[in-house]
């Protein structure tokens, strides 16, 4: 096996029968195989490999090319040839292209390039894959604290744990457990969810007591409850949209300066405020029409297609404020922003947009 997916196999084990196969291996391996398995796993240690070709500064371009055929079939990757000291300090890196068309008496130290974008071992893996991803990199090397080259990072293994990070955000964003598989059991899986079940329950019954308190508006304009779907749907898919937006900006870090988070959040306020006055406007027209004709009771037809026509418009525009301001708040604290979506922002935003529409209801029919 490839030296870095042997040392994960081995720090699977318990450390008695991690030991056996180690004792059978070579004693260069071995070494390599313990050195990978001190990192910790979620670092650019634990995920890099020590199968690289490395050139000796001031190496001749022939010597070079005969080092780098003597040693491809045992490196995970030749598109990038490293450069060292005779104490292992990264001095630069050759691309392999560059060293093909080169010719002898050129030195090696003429070909490479010298600053070198690199990851130290105790670098977040995530961090280190996106680095990868943004910049193209086939083989990225690995430092210590030095600057002594430790190994290198594949751009299959940053895709690897990209596509990981991306499988446990969209099980944070519909609030299950990112342990949960296709294949396990329904017994297993009902335990996943439970808790997240039980805790949105808590935050239903906080509805419920909204839905209570404003019983006294609802006895006299019964036609409400009709539109109150209406609300909290619009209210929800705007700001889950919002969310979307955030967090996938979140994850690419574009959110790094203040300037380009207010110019965010001012952005999604006019993109709420636009689109609460297309629904508000067209809300308030189907409503009067729809009321108009089945009749509304007491009640003018047009007060109330006006409530729910503003509480659409209000409560959009706040849905979109809040669906960027929220992810990037817990993200400001270091809590993961990707618990903050799919069913949780929409019960939040089911909260806000009730107050919204029973208020102006009040104060709109019953001039309250």
């Amino acid at each position: 096996m490839d030296l870095d997916d042997a040392a994960d196999i081995l720090n699977e084990l318990d450390d008695d029968v991690s030991q056996q196969y180690l004792d059978l291996l070579e004693e260069e391996t071995k070494d390599a195989l313990e050195q990978l398995s001190q990192y910790e796993e979620d670092t650019a240690g634990g995920l890099m490999t020590p199968q690289f070709i490395a050139l000796q500064k001031g190496m001749d371009v022939k010597d070079a090319m005969k080092a780098l055929i003597h040693n491809a079939t045992s490196t995970e990757g030749i598109q990038r040839l490293f450069v060292i000291d005779d104490n292992g300090f990264l001095e630069g890196v050759v691309e392999l292209k560059a060293l093909i068309q080169a010719r002898s008496p050129l030195s090696i130290d003429e070909l490479m390039q010298t600053d070198v974008i690199t990851a130290k071992v105790t670098d977040d893996d995530e961090a280190v894959a996106r680095v990868i991803q943004n910049y193209g990199i086939y083989l990225l090397p690995v430092v210590n604290e030095k600057f002594q080259l430790q190994g290198v990072i594949t751009m299959d293994d940053a895709a690897d744990i990209l596509d990981a990070e991306t499988d446990e955000d969209y099980a944070k964003f519909a609030n299950i457990s990112s342990d949960e598989g296709v294949n396990d059991s329904f017994l297993k899986s009902a335990l996943h969810r439970l808790p997240w079940l039980t805790l949105l329950l808590f935050l239903g019954l906080i509805i419920s007591g909204i839905i209570s308190s404003f019983e006294a508006t609802l006895s006299q304009i019964t036609v409400l409850v009709f539109f109150q779907p209406l609300i909290l749907d619009m209210a929800g898919n705007t700001g889950t949209q919002s969310l979307a937006v955030t967090v996938r900006g979140l994850s690419k870090d574009y959110f790094n300066h203040k300037d380009v988070i207010y110019k965010h959040i001012f952005k999604e306020l006019r993109v709420g405020m636009l689109n609460g006055l297309a629904i508000g406007a067209l809300s308030l027209l189907t409503t009067t029409v729809f009321l108009t004709i089945i009749g509304s009771g007491e009640h003018e037809p047009v007060l109330i297609g006006l409530t729910v026509g503003l509480s659409a418009a209000v409560s959009l525009s706040l849905a979109s404020v809040f669906g960027a301001f929220f992810p990037l708040f817990l993200h400001k604290i270091n809590i993961d922003p990707a618990v903050a979506s799919g069913p949780f922002i929409t019960t939040l935003n089911d909260i806000l947009g009730l107050i919204i529409y029973f208020t102006l209801a009040a104060l709109i029919i019953l001039n309250i």
